[in-house]
């Protein structure tokens, strides 16, 4: 007979009806009480009957017949711990041959000490008692049954036997109806704690499903999160958090170790609580992250939590709102400028087709035309830079667009030899960013590269780069020409700087805003031994490889 079960830590303890369920651990743990109760009751009927030291009436009535239930029942009791060690029976079948076994065997001992008025009987309803305890269910009013019809039949064949000289049917009228009466209480009880453990487990899902739901909002959170416990060790952080600093960090270590700029910053307002916040620099990027610190209060043990949001995407906008700002008042600017600048080109235009005008005067409409020029270019770059209001960033994938890139590059500019040199990782990789503004960088950097550098006789150097977990992606552009000496480096990201007499000092400033607003740095530095190089850095997230 196998054991039935509604899981692996539960077991069916009564067959009748829809059954009672209790715990594994509690259920054997009380059948072993309950034979080890069945030992020591039937070793003590044998040994007291033997010695001669127990109650006159233990087999008054029939002494051979007590020692023999007395020996039968030490060896139920014996076979019961065999059973119960080698679990060879389910605990539904051990239960009932128990309950049963102890019920005969005590009313025939009952009727061989003299019967009901014995008292022997009274140990039947401990029996019932413990019947209820280890089955519960329909199964106690049967045990309670078995017991009364034991009773009542044990007074019936002692009438019909002329075995006492008188009987005692009311005595066994009230011992049967306690057994009815415990074994109703017993169900009662069982039901109480079956509804009780019902309301557990159904509690503890409700935690579990709680825990779980908590776990997935606060990995999922695009804040980060980390929860230091009082003695400034890590109980809890997020992806979030881990992405931002660079690192996941270890549970159970101290935030020192973890997270040095953190533990600076939160030790200060441990010791002054009123300056709760604090931005720093991501050390896996170029973001700007903001830190607030707050105490937990309502847990058992002191704790506190340091949440980590990300500023660039505010940094964004207001990057984004200050362009169109300036867009607006630059292009209302651009259009006037444009009116009476087109006037000056086409009366200098009108001029130079005139033939009565000298060569001095011709050097003077060249210089007209050459500055006309220039200022329409700028009038262009001002108004190109109006309309970068809104940013579509995208997924590309760098290596196919790269392609396309130099080929475009090469026809703008008529180019028929090698012009790129390329260095790709060797896997496929995306990243984030609005197509047209990268065009737009990499042409500009492209075509300075290839006005300053490409002289020399050397190709332009585009080299790609993942780094920080595939979390940030840097497109290096380098050329083999002079370089840009150090004042000037510092200062060529500024609108309208430039040191060509034909140049708008935009194309680098407009590559810088475009650069920013894609949530991307654009930087410069000057190669070991010659040359220059401008970098622009990525940050990606939430894209697949």
């Amino acid at each position: 007979m196998a054991i039935e079960e509604i899981n692996p830590k539960q077991v069916k303890t009564c067959p009748l009806g829809k059954g009672f369920f209790l715990p594994a651990s509690q259920a054997w743990g009380t059948l072993n009480v309950f034979n080890i109760y069945q030992l020591t009751l039937s070793s003590a009927f044998l040994m007291l009957f033997i010695s001669k030291k127990g109650p006159s009436l233990f087999g008054q009535l029939n002494p051979s017949l007590f020692l023999n239930t007395s020996i039968f029942y030490v060896a139920v009791a014996i076979a019961g711990l065999f059973f119960l060690k080698k679990n060879t029976l389910s605990y539904a079948a051990q239960v009932q041959l128990k309950v049963i076994a102890e019920i005969l065997l005590l009313t025939i001992i009952m009727h061989s000490s003299g019967g009901i008025t014995s008292g022997i009987g009274v140990l039947l309803a401990v029996t019932v008692a413990a019947g209820g305890l280890l089955a519960g269910g329909q199964c106690t009013l049967a045990f309670a049954a078995l017991a009364t019809f034991s009773v009542l039949g044990e007074q019936a064949y002692a009438s019909y036997t002329h075995a006492f000289a008188s009987t005692a049917y009311t005595y066994a009228g009230v011992l049967s109806a306690s057994f009815f009466a415990i074994a109703l209480l017993a169900m009662v009880l069982a039901k109480r704690v079956e509804v009780s453990e019902d309301i557990a487990k159904q509690q503890g899902k409700d935690i579990y499903d709680l825990e779980q739901l908590n776990s997935y909002i606060i990995k999922h959170l695009q804040s980060g999160i980390i929860v230091v416990d009082a003695e400034h060790n890590v109980r809890l952080s997020n992806e979030a958090a881990a992405e931002f600093l660079g690192k996941p960090l270890t549970w159970g270590n101290p935030l020192s170790s973890e997270a040095s700029e953190c533990w600076h910053l939160y030790n200060r307002w441990l010791r002054n609580s009123e300056k709760d916040n604090a931005v720093i620099s991501s050390e896996s990027n170029y973001q700007r992250l903001k830190l607030r610190f707050n105490a937990l209060s309502n847990l058992r043990e002191p704790a506190f939590i340091i949440f980590i949001d990300d500023l660039s995407a505010i940094d964004q906008q207001i990057q984004q709102g200050k362009l169109a700002s300036l867009g607006h008042l630059t292009a209302s600017i651009a259009h006037e400028i444009r009116n009476p600048l087109g006037a000056i080109s086409h009366a200098g235009q009108l001029l130079s087709e005139s033939e009565d005008i000298k060569d001095g005067d011709k050097r003077l409409l060249d210089i007209i035309h050459n500055h006309s020029d220039r200022v329409n270019s700028i009038v262009k770059s001002v108004l190109q830079l109006s309309r970068q209001e809104q940013t579509y960033s995208e997924a590309i994938n760098i290596e196919e667009w790269l392609l396309q890139f130099e080929k475009e590059f090469k026809e703008q500019f008529g180019l028929d030899i090698p012009s790129f040199t390329t260095n790709l990782p060797s896997n496929a990789f995306f990243i984030n960013f609005d197509s047209n503004h990268l065009k737009q960088i990499l042409n500009n950097l492209c075509s300075n590269a290839l006005k300053h550098g490409s002289s020399f006789g050397e190709p332009i150097t585009i080299t790609i780069e993942q780094k920080t977990n595939n979390q940030q992606t840097t497109i290096a552009i380098s050329d083999k020409g002079p370089g840009i000496n150090k004042a000037t480096a510092e200062k060529i990201f500024d609108p309208f700087y430039t040191t060509s007499s034909t140049g708008t000092g935009l194309g680098l400033y407009i590559s810088n805003q475009l650069a920013e607003i894609n949530n991307a740095k654009l930087s410069y530095h000057q190669p070991q031994h010659s040359g220059s190089c401008f970098t622009l850095t990525i940050t990606n997230k939430n894209l697949q490889q």
